[in-house]
């Protein structure tokens, strides 16, 4: 059991209006999810929002809110964190898709008159840390890797990057791999062929950033790395789809999660895991 303050976790409930998006939704993954929230009774897990100089980022669960938003909710269950503490970090997942031959990049950058160059992997590295404005794409049946370098303009960067990402979105089946996976690695144990794509290093002022703007980072490339995430509270969907009486709602969240505790019904898990799905 562990004692119910928001020293361990915030949640409330949220006009989905007034959360701002910071990244795009992935079509195929947000229609697994449409169906399962649609033809279910309960919201299991909240959405993550960043609470940053009053405004309410959203830095997890797009297509979560996406989808709440289709079936017609105007509320959603949110975990609220501070953005501003040090301890919520930032961190990029690289895009490992499977079947694409390296090609499709290189054409891309031609067509769109992108500076790029052949690289070794161990300069990647060092070029994506040194700013936002580089990315790259290497063949994990070869090793062979080329480094493009982006316009400096923040919203050049993010058109670009939404480009690239659809090259290979909705065509192409392809995984997350975090940053700290090196890319040796990656290759080393990978069964598939294919091309992996790491991505600028954004920080979370490019987050704010993109919240502020019409065009968003693409979905699944920012990952937020949290302090106490809430998972399976379960709340009833019907409670969602209004946004009046949300006081009283708010007091009965509050109710029915000291129940829980009170009853030995939430764990606080301290170590890493790792979980095969259904």
């Amino acid at each position: 059991m562990i004692n119910f303050t928001e020293k361990f976790f915030d949640l409330k409930l949220l006009r989905i209006a007034d959360i701002k998006l910071h990244e795009t939704t992935e079509t195929k993954r947000m229609r697994r999810i449409f169906d399962r929230i649609a033809s279910s009774k309960y919201l299991m897990n909240p959405v993550i929002v960043g609470l940053y100089k009053g405004d309410y980022i959203l830095i997890d669960g797009a297509n979560r809110l996406s989808s709440l938003e289709e079936i017609g909710c105007k509320l959603a269950i949110a975990q609220i964190i501070d953005y501003s503490n040090p301890r919520i970090k930032l961190r990029t997942w690289n895009h490992l898709i499977y079947n694409i031959p390296i090609s499709v990049f290189i054409e891309y950058f031609d067509s769109a008159k992108i500076k790029y160059r052949s690289a070794k992997i161990s300069e990647t590295e060092a070029a994506l840390k040194s700013g936002i404005n580089h990315i790259a794409v290497s063949d994990i049946s070869d090793g062979k890797t080329f480094l493009a370098t982006l316009p400096k303009q923040f919203e050049k960067i993010i058109t670009i990057i939404n480009s690239i990402t659809k090259l290979y979105f909705n065509i192409y089946p392809f995984d997350r791999s975090e940053e700290e996976i090196r890319i040796r690695d990656v290759m080393k144990y990978t069964r598939k062929k294919g091309v992996i794509v790491q991505f600028p290093r954004f920080k979370k002022h490019d987050v704010i950033r993109a919240s502020e703007s019409k065009n968003k980072i693409p979905a699944g490339i920012t990952r937020h790395l949290l302090i106490n995430r809430v998972l399976h509270v379960r709340y009833e969907i019907n409670k969602l789809r209004s946004d009046n009486d949300i006081e009283e709602k708010t007091e009965e969240l509050k109710k029915y999660l000291i129940s829980k505790i009170d009853n030995n019904k939430v764990r606080q898990y301290r170590e890493s895991v790792i979980v095969f799905d259904e």
